[in-house]
């Protein structure tokens, strides 16, 4: 069965970028990689979109060096991590976005009042949005997860009460 879905050398491309900024979330790259990793695939003057709560701040988050620290910070928040693609890559002329998953067991810390044993597993899942700038760098980043999720995952949440 032939696949009814031409892919272009520039799908490809765009393909394999997405399959690099997965692998740097899941810690897929040795750790002297990983810096070499984000300049390939970032643009030095990122501009990211992140939500407030538990984030840093976005501004900050503004170059792949900053990006492979900020990643490297969440790996230290958990053993047996490991992200995957859910769904996608879709590509665009300058958009590469996807789905993942993401899996690991909690070493505990962040966040603030979690009330979940060290050792707790917890999954994710959220999408991603990269703009591309005329290099096929990440210029530009969204991310939509459900780390609210995670936090009810760790007892860092009170239950709602509705009335």
């Amino acid at each position: 069965m032939s696949n009814p879905v031409a892919h272009t050398p520039v799908d490809q491309a765009k393909a394999e970028l997405w399959h690099r900024w997965i692998g740097l979330w899941s810690g897929d790259f040795p750790v002297e990689e990983r810096f070499a990793v984000g300049d390939s695939i970032i643009a030095p003057d990122l501009t990211c979109h992140l939500a407030h709560y538990e984030m840093p701040e976005s501004h900050l988050i503004n170059s792949p060096g900053a990006v492979v620290r900020w990643i490297d910070v969440w790996h230290s928040y958990f053993s047996e991590s490991k992200m995957v693609t859910a769904v996608g890559p879709f590509v665009s002329e300058r958009y590469v976005m996807g789905r993942w998953s993401f899996r690991g067991v909690w070493k505990g810390g962040k966040p603030r009042g979690a009330t979940a044993p060290a050792g707790s597993e917890v999954a994710i899942e959220g999408h991603d949005i990269l703009r591309l700038d005329e290099n096929g760098l990440i210029a530009e980043y969204w991310v939509g997860d459900n780390l609210l999720d995670m936090y009810g995952q760790l007892g860092a949440i009170k239950k709602l009460v509705t009335s």
